[in-house]
């Protein structure tokens, strides 16, 4: 099959009257049938189809690889020459630069490439001064054109179009509407036989799979095994095939694209399964850590238990060997003075006692253990052997069996534990710390291995609880006189934050010495002193009295005048508190330019508890976005996707769940923010429902009230309850923050637009509200009346805050996972700040909110990991 070079163009109509005469037709169609690049790039080909991908330059005698990508010949000829294809091998073929389909050319090399007649066999003759019809023979000005067979059409054509039935289905169109729409008109040149030149191809074998001319229907494809017809007489069912094949690969096309997009979700699915299994093993080696460093402790208490009973032993036999010692020489003394200056009598008169006495000293001589042997084994090689048969291993999709810790595809890994139980993760199903490695809410910790704390403190130096009592003392505890004599000690050597180790003191000789004045006067400097690096805010004092922590306010109050908050306290549990001056953090203060100075530490937040993992099951969560804590401090959490709302208590143990999915009052859709109403106990919740969001009332146990129209709200991104009962809730898509009536009514709002971005969350102390800013980077306060009042935080501090609370005392927390850490930073009510918490020991990715138990834990919500945190920040509120 040979065809002229597309660049060979027809110059006037009497040329093109003379090829129609010559090929029989000229086949014309619009520059719109044409595939835009955009569609181009969809099909897989090259963004300029004219270019040759290989030199970049116009396409010369373009050859079509069985892949369907265009390049020039004498470019395809090279190619195979360098593959070693130049000797005509039967096994030749070239490799698509575009895609890398192997395409097989054998011993006809190029000529077993069909030529890419779409680029070769088109000319423009847009700008050609007349067309002539190259539907019929009259030849005849062309003044329209068939779309459906390609014709140039005159008059009596054109009307032959538009009456005759077989016509029918064929589209015309004006070559002057062509030429006013700008349609690049171009013809395509009848295809030439290859074998039997001059002849055009007309027909079509289709046993042969190929187009024939009329010299080929009588030689090459004569014959009954030959089933020709006319190219023209095939072009429907051609056409329908293609279109049917056309649309296969389309189907195919979207089932790739989903298949896509699941590969891409099980690629983002398989990444958290790794980062939850990583931040599993983390935890598991601080916990096993925990333990060692409990077998630890406990193998150092033995091990003087051990020394001292010997020690005792040891000490009690060198005494009875001193005094045997001193027995025999009193003895060999008095013998010897006997002998030099007494007379035979004398010896004769006392030879019986002296005797007696040395023979006793000799024959009763007492014998003592001379060998102690205390020596401490362990065997390394078991132990070892031990630790990775049940530090953990790895379950992935290609089976059940336990792969080894060296296995570089984890999908699972699961979790032995010391009661026998196993907590796994699966592809659905991220990790959640197992319940024997979490510490107890209530801060207790038992001598079982199953309950330890994640990190455990150097003990407390002991104290005279004797002498405390004795002095009138009795009821404080050993860390409530730890601090003050701390305190008192800090007061007294100087303002820095570091000190020496505090020796055993008695409570009594610091209240009742000459100098007891002094101490109480230094813990109430202390207290009120705000340059003193060593804030209240920070004091680590814990008392389970109330006697003693009335006392200590007390004794404060008596010098200082100012009332100490007793707000409930963050701080581990008494017996294994870390030694307080090591947490104690400098205040830093506002620079000139309203930014703030890092504290020198950022404090550790150990995890209390840790509960929830992806999955549609109670306890289980699909990205919650809200939460909060209700009278009894139950933990009320937004399931969104799963639509409902879950309560937990403050341990994490289930209770109810409430909400079915659906648009209509009473069910729920997509719930993002709960609060409670604390009068009365009732739930608010916010949800999509048939609008853009949507408020609902139900009772403490679950039962729908009401519903509450806020059409005027697009996404609540905070919601809160003010002491009187009115429901505020903030847009964070035009930051707008309104005040509601629990009957409904809109009783006030104010724009905020002007003093942030995109606010994330709200909390209300008094007749102030604070509303973070995610995108400002700090927390911006107003008035119930909305007048802006000030701004706390700044990016280096509170980077992309998303959640906040307030103490009783008064203490701003904020908190944010950027980088996928849990950070609080701590602030007065005037925007000072106070101190900085983060947990190391697990990652997070978008926490919702941040809320403070009565016990003074922190918890938060990690929306992606689908689970909620409770954390202990050693902080006093």
């Amino acid at each position: 099959m040979m065809c002229t070079n597309a660049s060979e163009e027809f110059s006037d109509s009497k040329e093109l009257t003379e090829k129609s005469d010559e090929f029989g037709e000229l086949v014309i169609f619009e520059g719109s049938a044409k595939m835009e690049p955009s569609e181009a790039l969809e099909d897989g080909l090259l963004a300029d189809p004219d270019k040759c991908g290989m030199c970049g330059g116009p396409l010369v005698v373009s050859r079509m690889l069985h892949c369907l990508h265009s390049f020039c010949e004498e470019c395809l000829d090279k190619k195979l020459v360098g593959e070693g294809g130049d000797a005509g091998s039967p096994e030749a073929s070239i490799e698509c630069p575009t895609c890398g389909h192997h395409t097989k050319v054998g011993m006809r090399k190029m000529a077993a490439l069909p030529l890419d007649v779409t680029k070769t066999n088109i000319s423009d003759v847009s700008n050609a001064s007349s067309l002539h019809c190259t539907s019929c023979t009259a030849k005849e000005l062309a003044k329209s054109r068939c779309n459906t067979c390609h014709n140039l059409l005159c008059n009596h054509c054109d009307s032959a179009h538009h009456y005759m039935r077989c016509f029918e289905s064929h589209q015309v169109v004006a070559l002057e509407d062509m030429r006013k729409d700008g349609v690049k008109i171009t013809i395509h040149k009848p295809l030439e036989c290859d074998i039997h030149h001059g002849e055009n191809l007309i027909y079509y074998c289709n046993s042969c799979s190929s187009t024939a001319c009329s010299e080929c229907v009588k030689n090459e494809h004569k014959g009954a095994e030959h089933h020709v017809e006319g190219i023209a007489d095939s072009e429907m069912r051609v056409r329908q095939e293609m279109k049917a094949l056309l649309s296969e690969s389309k189907n195919k096309i979207d089932e790739l694209m989903k298949l896509s997009t699941g590969l891409d979700s099980s690629l983002q699915e398989l990444a958290n399964q790794r980062s939850t299994a990583r931040d599993l093993i983390n935890e598991s080696y601080q916990s096993y850590k925990a333990i060692l460093e409990k077998c630890r402790d406990e193998a150092l208490a033995k091990l003087n238990e051990l020394y001292h009973e010997r020690e005792l032993i040891i000490m009690k036999e060198n005494d009875e060997v001193g005094k045997t010692i001193g027995n025999f020489e009193d003895a060999r003394s008095y013998t010897s003075r006997l002998l030099e200056i007494s007379t035979v009598p004398e010896i004769m008169y006392l030879r019986k006692t002296v005797a007696d006495r040395l023979m006793e000293l000799n024959n009763n001589t007492p014998k003592f253990n001379e060998t102690f042997h205390v020596e401490f084994r362990t065997d390394f090689g078991a132990f070892e052997t031990m630790v990775k048969e049940h530090f953990g291993d790895f379950r992935t999709e290609k089976s059940r069996e336990p792969s080894p810790m060296t296995a570089l595809t984890p999908l699972a890994i699961t979790q032995p534990l010391t009661n026998g139980c196993n907590a796994s993760i699966t592809n659905s199903s991220p990790i959640s710390l197992p319940t024997s490695m979490q510490s107890s809410f209530d801060g207790d910790v038992s001598g079982n291995m199953q309950n330890f704390a994640l990190a455990q403190s150097p003990p407390l130096p002991q104290v005279n609880k004797a002498a405390a009592a004795a002095s009138g003392m009795a009821g404080f505890s050993s860390i409530a006189e730890y601090n003050i004599a701390q305190l008192a000690t800090l007061a007294e050597t100087s303002n820095s934050a570091a000190t020496s180790p505090t020796p055993p003191f008695n409570l009594a000789d610091i209240l009742t010495s000459d100098t007891a004045y002094k101490n109480l006067a230094s813990l109430a400097k202390l207290g009120l002193n705000a340059d003193n690096p060593i804030t209240n805010g920070t004091m680590i004092v814990r008392s389970t009295s109330p006697a003693s922590l009335n006392l200590t306010n007390s004794l404060i109050n008596g010098f200082s005048g100012v009332s100490s908050s007793t707000s409930p306290l963050l701080s581990t549990p008494d017996d294994i508190m870390s030694d307080p001056m090591s947490n104690i953090l400098p205040a830093p203060t506002p620079n000139p330019n309203g930014t703030h100075t890092r504290s020198n530490k950022v404090s550790p937040m150990q995890i209390r508890n840790k509960f929830g993992q992806l999955g549609p099951n109670k306890g289980q969560f699909n990205s919650p976005h809200g939460f909060c804590l209700g009278l009894e401090e139950d933990i009320i959490v937004a399931d969104t996707n799963n639509h409902r709302i879950q309560i937990f208590d403050k341990s994490g143990g289930f209770k109810f769940q409430f909400g079915t999915s659906g648009k209509d009052e009473g069910q729920l859709w997509y719930p993002r923010k709960v609060a409670v109403m604390r009068t009365t106990g009732k739930y608010v919740v916010c949800d999509r429902g048939n609008e853009r969001s949507r408020m609902q009332i139900f009772t403490k146990n679950g039962h729908f009230l009401k519903k509450i129209a806020i059409r005027y709200i697009d996404i609540v991104a905070g919601l809160a309850v003010t002491g009187h009962g009115e429901i505020v809730a903030v847009d964070s898509v035009s930051p707008t923050v309104f005040i509601i009536s629990e009957s409904g009514e809109l009783i006030r709002w104010f724009d905020c637009s002007d003093f942030m971005r995109e606010p994330s969350d709200i909390a209300i102390h008094g007749k102030e509200f604070y509303v973070c800013d995610f995108k400002g980077h700090n927390v911006v306060v107003f008035s119930d009346e909305g007048h802006f009042l000030r701004r706390i935080g700044c990016e280096s501090i509170t980077n992309f805050p998303n959640g906040i609370d307030i103490s009783d005392a008064g203490d701003v927390l904020i908190g944010d996972s950027h980088g996928n850490r849990f950070h609080v930073a701590v602030f007065s009510r005037d925007g000072s700040l106070i101190s900085e918490f983060e947990c190391p020991y697990v990652k997070v990715s978008r926490c919702c909110g941040l809320k403070i138990t009565s016990e003074g834990y922190v918890v938060t919500l990690a929306k992606n990991n689908h689970h909620v945190l409770v954390l202990n920040t050693l902080y006093i509120l």
